[in-house]
């Protein structure tokens, strides 16, 4: 396989670690001042390579690796969601169908004896199995530029797990919010993936529904709603061939650490979500937005019977508590005021004109709100506009608890 177009000489990998913090357009206009080097290859490197310092530590540390556009960079999976990923399966064999720039199937390899990655351009697969070859694990990954469907159809590859991230865009580039509109469609490729390997793992998007999804595949035995930061980051599918009743599902939020640990998490089911029944009342001493990844899965009414919290309003996704609940999966404040949603009321509590601002179930757009009562953002004080159980629009004040 030729990889010399992604190969970096030691002079190029020198170039970009010295100018890794540069700007990149200002670095290309003054590429005249570099005889001996390709300017814009050692950009598009540097400008990738920012992209990843914070989302792959472990390859942007490595000088050797030769990364793809920054848009791909952007694209992938980060290195805790992908460590994460391989925490969830092992075997002797994994078929990855939709290789890519090759994050996640680095890291699920490490659990297999051998993978197979299916990648059908050209130039990723070569620059991944450089990567593979630099990173130490090409020995034990078979690549081939192929389509993974076509050529599992004919001829059906015994392995333990198939993964499988599809592209979530259209011929246009446009982002698709159903899984039947994702490539490859697994919706109707599911049969054929079986008849290879008897487990399957599934990445999407938080934009897909997870509902929809779970309908559509009719194979899947646990849903895993992943989170870093205070974003969720991904969803992924356990499918096996028996099926499970969609409500009760294992939903499990995995909210995580760099190192792709578990921070917080929180299992559920959609039918113990129906059954819930929380209470309901005015903000009280402590107040709690839920992560990015408990919304996304829809553990509305569960997180708050199961923690022994109030929610203020059946759509208002915020809880409240007397005393404070060490723990909680997202972020924790305690109550200064409830007042009207207006400049004069809020003027006391925002004596700098400074403040963060959160909108829940509440008209209106934080920019237009900012405006309207004269607050820019930053600070120590917290403002959540929202709607109360007896219909009452109110903003909460609130600050960080010291604990």
């Amino acid at each position: 396989m030729n990889d010399s177009f992604c190969h970096l000489t030691f002079q190029e990998q020198a170039f970009i670690q010295e100018h890794i913090k540069d700007d990149v357009p200002t670095l290309l206009l003054q590429s005249n001042r570099y005889q001996d080097i390709d300017v814009r290859k050692a950009a598009l490197q540097i400008a990738a390579r920012q992209k990843a310092k914070h989302k792959l530590p472990d390859w942007y540390a490595n000088e050797k690796l030769y990364f793809p556009p920054p848009l791909s960079v952007e694209q992938s999976s980060s290195e805790a969601t992908a460590r994460f990923k391989a925490s969830l399966i092992s075997g002797q064999k994994l078929i990855d169908i939709t290789g890519g720039m090759g994050v996640d199937c680095h890291y699920l390899a490490q659990n297999f004896e051998k993978t197979v990655y299916f990648e059908q351009l050209s130039e990723v697969a070569r620059a991944t199995a450089y990567n593979f070859g630099k990173l130490g694990i090409l020995n034990k990954v078979e690549i081939r530029e192929e389509d993974a469907i076509a050529a599992l159809a004919q001829n059906p590859e015994p392995a333990d797990w198939i993964y499988a991230d599809p592209a979530r865009r259209d011929d246009r580039k446009r982002k698709v919010a159903q899984l039947a509109d994702c490539t490859p469609d697994l919706t109707e490729s599911l049969p054929t993936l079986f008849r290879s390997a008897p487990n399957v793992l599934v990445k999407t998007a938080p934009l897909l529904d997870i509902d929809l999804a779970v309908n559509q595949m009719n194979s899947v035995q646990e849903v895993y709603v992943t989170g870093f930061d205070s974003e969720c980051k991904e969803v992924l599918y356990v499918l096996h061939q028996s099926s499970v009743p969609a409500g009760h599902i294992p939903l499990k939020v995995r909210i995580l650490s760099d190192d792709g640990g578990v921070l917080h998490s929180f299992d559920f089911t959609r039918q113990e979500e129906a059954e819930a029944a929380p209470s309901y009342d005015a903000p009280q001493k402590y107040l709690y937005e839920p992560h990015a990844a408990i919304l996304k899965a829809g553990a509305f009414k569960s997180l708050a019977v199961r923690l022994g919290q109030i929610k203020l309003a059946s759509n208002t996704h915020l809880y409240t508590s007397r005393k404070l609940i060490a723990d909680f999966p997202g972020r924790s404040f305690e109550v200064v005021a409830v007042c009207r949603p207006d400049a004069r009321a809020l003027a006391e509590f925002v004596p700098e004109g400074r403040a963060n601002l959160t909108l829940r179930n509440f008209p209106g757009k934080v920019d237009d709100l900012r405006k309207k009562w004269r607050i820019k953002e930053g600070g120590d004080v917290y403002l959540f506009a929202a709607t109360l159980f007896d219909g009452k629009k109110v903003v909460i004040v609130a600050r960080k608890p010291y604990i």
